[in-house]
């Protein structure tokens, strides 16, 4: 009888794919459609779990796609990659759930489950590959996809087709320049090393290194590397398509990208310069410190001023963003710690608040914050879910973002980073402002004005839409009064990824399967 747990790596990247086609069949079936998607994610997530755990307790897994040895496709699961896949399985899921009853039923009956699954299979396939063009292959399967996704039409939605179409073309222009970009990187790295497989490269470039023969063309091809991940995580100055993308897009593929898609950003740049290049890390540690400031003003003083709840939301990211890379950046393991346990907080609390956003328009029929006032007494389990989200992106106790946040500026004080931590304190107290602001808008108050803007909605909201996001604020908590454990994986996570020799051997001297 074949073990499975021995298949899990390809098996959570081909049944995604192999889902989207049978989606295409189901059409004709809507509730076998739904049924069988949410069951099959389901079981994803509980593989992925497994993963998780066996990376764990037995070491980084490595799992040939053939027999062509560092010649082929390789999928390696180490705690940063096991651990990442665990994450977007678990968004997916919550996501999925919440699209049932959320999205308008010709968009989810026909194309959205089809493309749903290969936004997953992109994903799980960019954390597990083991070579560096597979990552673009997979970068392109999720790019696509998304787009697909993003204008996918609501139920009673109060986004333009037209808004959707501007944004989804941004978005795939920009994308696609990224594409060229890393492409023309990868190309010549492989003319320089010979060689796509992640570990061979690295074995490769510290070998060039310590014989003094490392070429000039290395430190461009890592800056091109930057411009790639710095795209798909909008760090400035490449931010631009966000904010248009995820107030248009449905709430549940919001939480989405703003959860998950974002952070395959970061996982790119760890992997590929903490792995490949980490001979030259210290040249480009300032660089993306540089980036990571840059992008926390631009997100926090970009977010105060918007009056569009998902806008607002979305510049609220690209400064979130930065805080991770301003961790990755100062480039020691408390530091990187700090950055995995502030990027799974802000993974929970940031897809809670678009899915809660998603309520808040069903309930307004509006994204406009200044149409919108006095809704607690109509919504009340949305204002205590969206105080839960802002309070935990702010750094407020006792939600996961304090610990996040006070774990970075610790870590970043202990390693003599006192400007850049400053520079991100000041800022955090705009976070705290803007956040607070957005919900006191919304929620106290008085209400609006309903001759002018109409009632409110009297529909209560169905189980699926508010269970996963409870399930996302109980997480948030617990993240808050209980985080040791994540801690300690983000820990473990981080001495991986400064020490890449143990990814490098298992790659390189191993026995597979």
């Amino acid at each position: 009888m074949i073990d499975i747990s021995k298949h899990i790596p390809i098996i959570l990247i081909a049944v995604p794919i192999l889902m989207a086609a049978i989606m295409v069949f189901l059409k004709s079936s809507p509730k076998l459609q739904k049924s069988l998607n949410v069951f099959v994610t389901l079981c994803l997530l509980a593989l992925s779990v497994v993963l998780l755990l066996r990376v764990w307790t037995d070491g980084i897994i490595v799992y040939e796609v053939g027999e062509w040895g560092k010649y082929g496709i390789v999928l390696v699961a180490d705690l940063l990659s096991a651990g990442m896949v665990v994450l977007t399985l678990f968004v997916s899921f919550l996501s999925l759930v919440y699209s049932l009853d959320y999205i308008e039923e010709r968009s989810l009956n026909s194309t959205y489950h089809s493309l749903f699954n290969l936004l997953m299979a992109g994903l799980t396939g960019s954390f597990l590959t083991g070579d560096i063009f597979n990552l673009f292959v997979f970068f392109e399967i999720l790019l696509l996809s998304s787009c697909g996704l993003v204008i996918a039409n609501e139920k009673g939605g109060v986004t333009k087709a037209s808004d959707k179409m501007e944004a989804t073309f941004k978005y795939l222009v920009l994308s696609m320049l990224g594409s060229i970009v890393m492409l023309i990187a990868i190309s010549s790295l492989y003319a320089t090393v010979g060689t796509v497989n992640m570990a061979d490269i690295a074995v490769k470039v510290s070998a060039m290194s310590a014989a003094g023969t490392m070429p000039w063309h290395i430190y461009p091809i890592a800056l091109l590397f930057i411009v790639v991940f710095g795209n798909k995580a909008a760090i400035f100055p490449l931010h631009y398509w966000l904010p248009d993308v995820h107030p248009t897009a449905p709430s549940p593929i919001s939480a989405m990208l703003s959860g998950v898609l974002i952070k395959v950003g970061v996982y790119g740049m760890l992997r590929v310069f903490f792995l490949m290049f980490r001979d030259v890390l210290p040249m480009f540690q300032p660089i993306i410190i540089l980036l990571a400031l840059v992008t926390i003003i631009i997100g926090a003083i970009s977010a105060i001023g918007q009056t569009d709840v998902k806008r607002m939301l979305a510049y609220s990211s690209v400064g979130q963003i930065g805080y991770v890379f301003l961790g990755v950046g100062m480039g020691s393991v408390y530091t990187i710690t700090a950055a995995l346990v502030y990027l799974v907080n802000h993974a929970f609390a940031k897809s809670m608040l678009f899915l809660t956003s998603g309520g808040i328009i069903h309930h307004a029929h509006t994204r406009n914050m200044q149409k919108m006032g006095g809704m607690i007494k109509s919504a009340p389990l949305m204002g205590a879910m969206f105080l839960i989200g802002a309070m935990s992106i702010a750094g407020f106790p006792p939600m996961g973002g304090f610990i996040a946040k006070f774990i970075l500026f610790d870590a970043g004080i202990e390693e003599g980073f006192y400007i850049p931590i400053a520079i991100a304190l000041i800022f955090a107290v705009l976070t705290l402002f803007y956040m607070f602001r957005a919900w006191m808008i919304m929620f106290w108050g008085e209400p609006r004005d309903f001759e002018t803007y109409g009632e409110y909605s009297s529909h209560a909201l169905s189980p699926l839409l508010t269970v996963p996001i409870i399930i996302l604020a109980i997480g948030v908590i617990i993240f808050g009064v209980y985080a040791e454990p994540l801690i300690a994986l983000a820990q473990a996570t981080a001495v991986q990824i400064v020490d890449p020799q143990p990814y490098i051997d298992a790659v390189m001297t191993r026995v597979v399967r």
